[in-house]
């Protein structure tokens, strides 16, 4: 028989919540003057900025970025807010994430983690070697293998140079951009935080649902896990058909495809693949304990919120990229971006094996007792 005992409230988690929602309101003040003052360069001006829901061309040019400030001033007074004001949170979760979101956040989040996949792979052995002398030798095997790698032309190290150096500086051209799109999901991320809050506390001292027991969360988390990695199997393969020659991306590619994007295509591909991987390790010994081969650490346990922490927030960022993804597939005429780009059901299968591992490792009280 499943009894409730009363809720004890996330004190350190909700201090958090609400300084994260009283700092993305007083960010909310300078993007919003920048645009007001400056509406031709302004951050929400770009030419690559297409909102899932525009406004119409006849609203004058000032009234968005007052609406913005205003929200940033709003922000401020409801950070610590009520339990009663939560469909006020809400609101805010909405609009930023639906209605000003578009697909740059997740483009840059992509492109990072495929260019950081070489760098990952040079490093991490090191790290994880055990012992000074192993770590010596396998920094050396690394050197010599990236040595060999130039010396037989398999890899142009001054292209690599060239080719960083031009994505720098495009990524300073559109900088305020990006900044301005990551602090939008951002916003959206933290107000529907503060609203789960608020409803969480909303249900203390009531009874609990008898699936968020432990033993429940863990067959229900394990579903959700291997969902998500499924979610992450379109995109991975689609951008590792490059490397074939049955290449496809909306159609087949052909054999004109330069090698630096099939490159990019192997890359993007792991990174997603390595997303559904990790995924699953919500739910499987090694998302518990480090495994063997992390010589350094393996047997002992994984601080809960290393999993925790990324796992939430990319739930949070799939879930809020769903309607732009959808909106971008219809006004280009590519139906295929909502099929390889599931994040309507990945993002909250993510959350779900998210809040299922919190639950094992004692991260979050459901107050059901046994």
């Amino acid at each position: 028989m499943t009894t409730r005992t009363p809720l004890r409230r996330p004190t350190r988690l909700a201090r958090t919540t609400v300084l994260a929602a009283f700092l993305w309101s007083l960010l909310a003040l300078p993007f919003g003057l920048w645009q007001l003052l400056d509406p031709e360069q302004g951050p929400y001006s770009h030419e690559l900025y297409e909102p899932t829901i525009p406004l119409p061309a006849a609203v004058p040019d000032w009234i968005a970025p007052a609406a913005l400030i205003a929200a940033g001033l709003g922000g401020l007074l409801i950070a610590r807010a009520k339990t009663r004001l939560w469909p006020l949170t809400a609101l805010y979760a909405a609009v930023f994430g639906l209605a000003l979101t578009t697909v740059a956040p997740i483009s840059l989040a992509g492109y990072l983690c495929a260019f950081l996949i070489p760098i990952a792979a040079a490093v991490v052995p090191v790290l994880v070697a055990r012992g000074t002398t192993a770590r010596l030798v396998t920094a050396a095997a690394i050197a010599a293998v990236l040595v060999g790698l130039g010396v037989t032309g398999i890899v142009d190290y001054p292209a690599v140079a060239g080719f960083a150096k031009e994505l720098g500086d495009t990524m300073v051209g559109i900088g305020g951009y990006f900044l301005a799109q990551i602090w939008t999901l951002a916003g959206a991320v933290v107000w529907t935080a503060l609203t789960l809050q608020l409803l969480v506390q909303r249900r203390d001292g009531e009874p609990a649902p008898a699936w968020l027991a432990p033993e429940r969360a863990a067959k229900w988390g394990r579903a959700a896990a291997w969902i998500a990695f499924a979610c992450s199997l379109p995109y991975g393969l689609v951008r590792m058909s490059w490397l074939t020659p049955w290449g496809y991306t909306g159609g087949p590619v052909g054999d004109d495809l330069p090698l630096e994007m099939r490159i990019w295509g192997l890359l993007l591909g792991f990174a997603a693949l390595g997303g559904g991987v990790l995924c699953l390790g919500l739910t499987q010994r090694w998302g518990e304990r480090w495994p063997f081969w992390m010589f350094a650490l393996r047997g002992r346990p994984v601080p809960p919120m290393i999993a925790i922490v990324p796992g939430a927030a990319m739930a949070g960022v799939f879930t809020f990229m769903a309607v732009p993804m959808a909106a971008l597939g219809i006004r280009q005429g590519a139906p295929e971006l909502i099929w390889s780009f599931p994040f309507w059901l990945w993002g909250p299968a993510l959350g779900a094996a998210t809040l299922a591992y919190a639950i094992r490792r004692g991260r979050v009280d459901t107050g059901v007792v046994r």
